[in-house]
């Protein structure tokens, strides 16, 4: 039940330290996902060796992708990477109805944001 998210904007000093560290931790169930991805490097051989689970799109891609169509694009080929190597995708900042159908039209697997759900305390106990 724990993901651990890399942020893809930060360059990873160490790459065979975090490979390693994530196959140790996925032999225990933890899954890793790419925060961020579309806003850094975005260093594809990199996905492949890490081996993560989702990749977050940036949601500087998706905030305008009902409006820009070059946001669109990008966004479309960032999808269809991760489907092809299956990878599970994540939407960041999808505020509006607008933008949730362009993400639900892409096969984004999971949206994230205002429009979906404002972030909250579980329980009383967790604050």
């Amino acid at each position: 039940r724990i993901i651990f998210e890399i942020l893809e904007s930060e360059g990873i000093e160490n790459f065979e330290e975090v490979a390693s560290f994530i196959i140790k931790m996925k032999k225990l169930g933890v899954r890793f996902a790419i925060d961020d991805f579309g806003t850094g490097y975005s260093n594809y051989e990199n996905i492949l060796k890490l081996n993560v689970d989702y990749l977050k799109i940036d949601g500087s891609l998706i905030r305008s992708i009902d409006t820009n169509p070059r946001h669109r694009i990008v966004v479309e080929a960032i999808v269809d990477f991760a489907h092809r190597i299956g990878i599970d995708t994540v939407a960041e900042f999808v505020s509006s109805e607008e933008i949730l159908q362009n993400v639900t039209d892409l096969g984004i697997t999971y949206a994230q944001g205002y429009h979906t759900g404002k972030p909250q305390f579980l329980n009383q106990q967790l604050m």
